[in-house]
């Protein structure tokens, strides 16, 4: 079947359908990012909050033996 004997109004409306799918995509796409960066930015807040006195206390002072 050639392109010339479908109807203009299928192709239009397979034009709308994947007009629409490729901006709900981009939408979930965005919201799952910023998901994701908020997530590491939670994290990064965490590690800059450490003690670093309390990283490996056993290696603080060499045990005698």
């Amino acid at each position: 079947m050639s392109s010339a004997s479908v109807p203009s109004s299928d192709i239009a409306y397979r034009m709308l359908r994947l007009e629409q799918q490729l901006e709900s995509y981009q939408r979930l796409h965005a919201e799952e990012l910023a998901e994701i960066r908020r997530a590491l930015d939670a994290l990064k807040s965490q590690v800059l909050a450490l003690d670093p006195s309390e990283e490996n206390p056993s290696e603080e002072e060499p045990s005698k033996g």
